[in-house]
């Protein structure tokens, strides 16, 4: 009776969680594109199509494949592929939430599976990326399967998991830690025999990719332990990424991280119930490697985090209630309204506000190129030609064209001039190449901007621009006819 009795609780706390879940994320379906957003849309339609001549076609092999075969399923040519994309993001977003809710249950109970949930379900960061289109939703999924599968003891099948999370994206690294370090708290018997063939499983489900196809040595290791092209809005700090704790938490959810930490560390150390310090071990195999070992620091690295941070946030609120059943009201109080007013954040969360203060660059570079694409889709007709700068204000020197001006323009073939800064060369080309408009992407950056040549063009027959985001554009018809 007392099994059956929790199978129904936790069946109502997973409809009232998945309700919840999805109307938060609403909100933020539609949204504007990012820059791996568009560079992924476009890259799965280079590929598709197989023009290799496309630089975005080898974008596709930057990350493993398994997220690109779901997209591909999505009719990638016609139109409405983002909403489609963001639909498909927000239900591995969903099938994390499921395991998350599992895992937490086995650990703890349903109440801790739902106060986890629930946090989970109205964390900024969470809310703010689960309609992304990149992998990490996947990813995620997958890995926090192969943990409640490790905590089940299902070994083979953790190992099966952890490897199709392993070919979405290369942060599963992160859950082989985790699960590698979990395996040693728990001191499992045969630990050395089940760690080889867990090992096996992996290698053989995935290792085909990074032996073959994976453009980590070469290009994934760059960006992120050498720092070399990580100057568009990563930091370098240690600490980056514990400062994102209150904007990626809420400060409700962060209170009772910290609380959630002190239990989990008494539960453990004093009780012996070493199951409690799953979430943390994950944190720390994601948080230490990213603070300390990744050099460029982008604000998404990290979200493989999340549900653990929420389980953590979970297991604080679960202290102060059981506090509470103990005759303690003002710890009832406390928690109640701590509860309360980390959904309120969650229902007046706002998308534009958050990725304008953790992302500021990315977010002011996409709308000013989505500016841009509106602008020449308005005033541009069929058979024009157009010319634009290096798109210089994502700083970035080998920056030429940017996928969210790409994936917004309804244009065809555009040409770029290649950091050119003198007028004349450049009202040369336009009339040598028959240019029917000039793009001028300027920059506040010092190193990429186009101050010079704006204010050139402005002083020849050109005369005034008109301005679209950060893009200066006039009509050059007139150099040529």
């Amino acid at each position: 009776m007392d099994i059956s009795r929790h199978k129904i609780k936790l069946a109502l706390g997973l409809v009232l969680l998945s309700l919840i879940f999805v109307c938060l994320r609403l909100k933020a379906l539609n949204h504007l594109l990012m820059w791996d957003e568009a560079r992924n849309i476009i890259s799965l339609r280079a590929f598709l199509s197989n023009t290799k001549s496309d630089p975005f076609y080898w974008n596709y092999f930057f990350h493993p494949p398994l997220y690109m075969v779901f997209a591909g399923m999505l009719a990638p040519f016609k139109a409405g592929l983002a909403m489609r994309l963001e639909l498909l993001s927000l239900l591995f977003s969903y099938a994390t939430l499921f395991f998350v809710y599992l895992l937490s249950a086995k650990i703890g109970g349903w109440r801790y599976a739902l106060l986890s949930g629930l946090f989970l379900s109205v964390m900024p960061a969470s809310i703010a990326y689960d309609t992304w289109i990149k992998r990490d939703g996947l990813a995620a999924a997958l890995g926090y399967l192969a943990v409640f599968l490790l905590v089940k003891r299902r070994f083979f099948w953790c190992a099966v998991a952890l490897s199709f999370s392993l070919l979405t994206k290369e942060s599963a690294l992160f859950f082989l830690f985790a699960i590698a370090v979990t395996l040693l708290i728990f001191k499992e018997k045969e630990l050395l025999k089940k760690s080889l063939v867990f090992c096996g499983v992996s290698f053989v489900l995935s290792g085909w990719w990074y032996l073959f196809f994976s453009a980590m040595p070469r290009e994934v290791l760059g960006w992120y332990l050498l720092a070399t092209k990580a100057t568009l809005v990563w930091a370098n700090s240690p600490l980056y990424y514990f400062k994102r704790l209150l904007p990626d938490m809420g400060l409700p959810a962060l209170l009772f991280f910290i609380t959630g930490v002190s239990y989990f560390a008494h539960l453990a150390f004093r009780k012996r119930q070493y199951k409690w310090l799953v979430p943390i071990v994950i944190i720390l195999c994601v948080y230490i490697p990213s603070s300390f070992i990744v050099t460029a620091k982008a604000p998404w690295l990290c979200l493989a985090a999340v549900p653990a941070l929420a389980m953590t946030a979970g297991g604080g609120a679960l202290f102060l209630v059981k506090q509470a059943g103990r005759s303690k009201p003002i710890l009832a109080v406390l928690a109640a309204f701590l509860i309360i007013l980390a959904g309120f954040g969650g229902f007046f969360f706002s998308y534009d506000k958050y990725y304008q203060e953790s992302y500021p660059n990315g977010w002011n570079g996409a709308n000013s190129s989505r500016a841009l694409a509106f602008y020449l889709n308005e005033h541009m007709k069929d058979g024009e030609r157009l010319m634009t700068t290096q798109f210089s204000y994502w700083g970035l020197p080998e920056c030429t064209m940017c996928p969210v001006f790409l994936y917004y323009w309804k244009g065809g073939e555009v040409y770029v001039i290649d950091g050119k800064d003198k007028t004349y060369e450049v009202m040369r080309e336009v009339s040598d190449k028959k240019i029917s408009w000039l793009a001028v992407i300027d920059s506040s950056n010092e190193r990429y901007n186009f101050h010079g040549l704006v204010k050139g063009l402005s002083d020849s027959t050109l005369g005034t621009p008109s301005l679209a985001g950060q893009a200066y554009v006039w009509k050059t018809d007139s150099l040529w006819e």
